[in-house]
């Protein structure tokens, strides 16, 4: 008999799993982390798809956590691969004048001041004035997410 709820669960069980594998740790502190939630085991932690508790000199700016159910999924791998990147509006469900664009390159490799765990960079409205390294795991054919090292324990 065929139980898609239950195929559903194990595939994501399974995604889940074939991401931390990806990932190596690396104990670096992120550019701004949600301090409401936590790590992953992997060491890293994800873009978060939530807007509004991480602000930049520009306005709202990228959050990451340790959810991978909340991250934000960019569904265009092939524009993060121009130079123009894959360019996202993130915007908070409950209220549409919170939110930030970004725009992510992916692959981006050996840039100048690239830590060697990254292999993408992103720029958001809340900080126009930087790029930020982080590292974007492929999720399937046209997608990623993109996460950045967790901060050591306290």
């Amino acid at each position: 008999m065929n139980h898609p709820a239950s195929s559903v669960a194990v595939l994501a069980i399974v995604c889940a799993g074939l991401l931390a594998a990806l990932m190596t740790s690396h104990l670096l502190t992120p550019i701004s982390t949600d301090a409401s939630s936590t790590s992953t085991s992997s060491g890293y932690v994800y873009l978060l798809s939530t807007v509004g508790a991480c602000k930049g000199p520009g306005g709202y700016a990228p959050c990451f956590g340790g959810n991978i159910t909340q991250a934000e999924v960019f569904n265009c791998l092939t524009a993060a691969t121009t130079p123009t990147g894959c360019t996202q509006f993130v915007v908070n469900p409950s209220n549409a004048s919170i939110n930030y664009q970004i725009t992510v390159w992916y692959p981006s490799v050996s840039q100048n001041n690239e830590p060697p765990w990254a292999n993408c960079k992103y720029q958001s409205t809340g900080d126009l004035a930087q790029q930020s390294f982080a590292r974007c795991v492929t999720t399937n054919s046209t997608a990623f997410v993109v996460t950045q090292p967790a901060p050591p324990p306290l």
